[in-house]
């Protein structure tokens, strides 16, 4: 919560009695950080990766998990077997302090209960991904980490034709500027360069005469 919020939040439930001193002063723009998401060669990478190298029972699994739906490494990594149901995955107690229901693939979803039977619910295992992550060589942004898997899912999301409001509700977010982001990989997002330019409609062959 930035400054400004602070201030506001306290007006509005009257702690205090004067305006926010902020509100007249501009935001610093500050350059957008880069978005790195991983290519299917590179998650074929980090697989091979933890597979040969984790000793963590559970970093694979997580792993598969957030690419599948999106989730925080963390809003996983909380979940217990009663989580997983239906062929979904109930998150709770979420950033955006709002449930959500995802949607698992059958075959994932039988894993996953599979694997909790077999080796006991998810423990702290994040410095392990960590680790894998460096080590298996792909390239991410620092500080990113595991977050690089919800980029990679939302941005394969768009790439393969998935729509932006579902893409929202999928992630959790509250202001669908912050799913904008993803919008850039739609197929049709970049076609519309090619159809919408001012020389789509026109004859421009006299150019080359």
């Amino acid at each position: 919560m930035d400054i400004n919020a602070v201030y506001n939040f306290l007006g509005r439930n009257a702690i205090i009695g004067y305006c926010n001193p902020f509100q007249p002063v501009d935001k610093i723009r500050i350059h957008e950080k880069e978005l790195v998401f991983l290519s299917n060669d590179e998650i074929q990478l980090l697989f091979e990766d933890i597979r040969k190298n984790c000793k963590s029972r559970h970093v694979m699994m997580i792993t598969k998990i957030c690419l599948s739906t999106g989730a925080r490494w963390g809003e996983i990594e909380s979940r217990k077997d009663h989580h997983f149901k239906n062929n979904q995955v109930y998150l709770t107690y979420t950033k955006s302090k709002k449930n959500r229901i995802i949607p698992l693939d059958e075959a994932l979803f039988l894993e996953v209960k599979q694997h909790i039977r077999d080796k006991g619910e998810f423990t702290n295992c994040q410095e392990s991904f960590r680790r894998a992550l460096l080590r298996s060589g792909v390239r991410t942004v620092r500080g990113q980490a595991s977050h690089v898997l919800r980029h990679t899912f939302a941005s394969h999301f768009m790439m393969n034709g998935g729509n932006i409001r579902v893409l929202q509700s999928i992630l959790g977010h509250s202001d669908i500027k912050m799913t904008m982001k993803y919008a850039k990989f739609s197929k049709e997002h970049l076609n519309d360069a090619v159809r919408l330019n001012p020389l789509s409609k026109m004859d421009t062959s006299w150019t080359h005469r």
